[in-house]
């Protein structure tokens, strides 16, 4: 025999149960836009002072077509002043399948930490909030040195030289001006290849990433270039163009052999000045023992420093330091 009472309790129970699935699947049919964040990048964390961005997708399985309004606020369970800022998303309201841009900036005197950054989406009555955390790091302002134009030619012969780029890129906010120069070669051997950069100094500021040339020469039966400098070659002739017409005017009275001895002696002053523009632009190492740079792949590992000492954070990891490689054969 059932007990009333329990018979009762057991309906009661039923009833709830069944309310608590419909209203369930009220409250699901009801979610017309979903929220869903992407990382912040930089995904490290920023600096104090530095920000970050990251995106929400604005969905729908529904085919809801209204506008969702966007709001944004952090907290910290840590800091309570100089909290990281949300700017306002982006677009905002939005419609589904939309992207929202997202960005938050730090100030100089936020802590380190990590901070909860809530962004809430409303549409009338509804209401789909997005979470995403962001770390504040002390960052050390830095710089590395990355070649950005791969050296050219890659092989040369004796007295040739070749050409890449080097781009110096900032660390957070670091401002300075870094001094170039190759702090080693391998292997080490009599006339080895020489580095020289242009500029030999960079200014980094404003985040931007200035860029040098480096050059590699090598010693060699070909190391020296010629270029004649023509408005010096034409000066030469100049000087021998008045002798010229003090001939034609000559040849008339009889004195052929003394205005052909003066022409002669213009062509020897004109020759003076023309063999020093014939050499005035020769680009070629100082070789005064005919060295020749041998035949070999040679390792240059680049660095830089600043007016306060400070190296390439990328120049403790072997891995990651700026290097090129140059075969001479």
């Amino acid at each position: 025999m059932f007990n009333t009472r329990q018979v009762l309790r057991a309906a009661g129970f039923a009833v709830f149960v069944c309310l608590f699935i419909a209203a369930q699947g009220r409250f699901a049919q009801a979610q017309n836009f979903t929220l869903t964040p992407s990382a912040f990048s930089p995904s490290a964390g920023v600096d104090p002072g530095g920000q970050a961005t990251a995106t929400i997708a604005l969905n729908t399985t529904t085919g809801f077509t209204g506008s969702v309004s966007f709001t944004c606020t952090v907290t910290s369970t840590q800091a309570t002043t100089d909290l990281p800022t949300c700017l306002a998303p982006s677009p905002n309201p939005a419609i589904p399948n939309a992207i929202v841009s997202l960005t938050v900036t730090t100030i100089g005197q936020t802590l380190a930490g990590q901070y909860t950054v809530t962004v809430t989406g409303t549409s009338g009555s509804e209401v789909e909030t997005a979470t995403l955390f962001l770390n504040v790091v002390n960052v050390p302002q830095d710089y590395t040195l990355t070649i950005t134009t791969p050296i050219s030619p890659g092989t040369v012969t004796a007295g040739n030289g070749a050409q890449a780029t080097l781009s110096v890129t900032p660390i957070a906010s670091y401002t300075g001006t870094v001094t170039l120069s190759c702090f080693s070669i391998s292997p080490v051997v009599t006339a080895a290849p020489i580095c020289a950069f242009n500029p030999p100094s960079v200014k980094v500021t404003n985040g931007a990433a200035p860029t040098s040339v480096l050059t590699i020469s090598t010693y060699g039966p070909t190391g020296t270039v010629t270029k004649l400098q023509t408005p010096r070659m034409l000066y030469g002739f100049a000087l021998a163009l008045p002798a010229l017409a003090l001939i034609g005017a000559g040849a008339g009275r009889g004195g052929r052999k003394k205005w052909l001895g003066l022409f002669l002696l213009m062509i020897v002053v004109g020759s003076i000045v023309l063999l020093p523009s014939c050499g005035q632009n020769n680009v070629m190492l100082n070789n005064p023992n005919s060295l020749i740079t041998p035949k070999n792949t040679y390792v240059f590992t680049l660095t830089g420093v600043d007016a306060n000492g400070e190296g390439p954070s990328n120049a403790a990891s072997t891995s990651a330091q700026a290097s090129i490689t140059l075969t001479v054969n």
